[in-house]
């Protein structure tokens, strides 16, 4: 008798989703400044229920979210670009990873400026 286990088949391998389809997590960041800006200073229409106004929050930040994950796709190509451009070569894979890093922190500002904080009409503007 074998120490070992009779082999057994291997399953199928699977292939896994593209990033491009799966639903991005969702950044606490953009669901609290979401939140805020629809709850306090551009309000909600009060005879929505509560389980609605969750469903148009939700919906707003998985809009966000996307446009900031493809935003921040361009702007980390872009990047990248430049700096093989200024150093004669492909940057390392930890260098890629920052610039990337650095390209999601810029889409995720940029995107809840256009998208959102500028929805807020200033009073004194007029």
């Amino acid at each position: 008798m074998s120490r070992f286990p009779t082999r057994t088949a291997r399953p199928h391998r699977a292939h896994a989703c593209m990033s491009e389809t799966m639903p991005p997590p969702v950044d606490p960041a953009i669901h609290r400044a979401v939140q805020t800006v629809y709850t306090t200073d551009l309000g909600l229409p009060e005879e929505w229920t509560q389980a609605h106004r969750a469903d148009f929050i939700d919906a707003e930040v998985d809009k966000i979210t996307w446009m900031a994950r493809a935003t921040a796709a361009t702007l980390g190509e872009r990047s990248i670009q430049d700096w093989t451009r200024r150093h004669g070569g492909l940057p390392n894979l930890s260098t890629q990873s920052a610039l990337r890093a650095q390209a999601r922190a810029q889409a995720v500002r940029q995107v809840l400026s256009t998208e959102l904080y500028e929805l807020i009409i200033d009073p004194d503007a007029n």
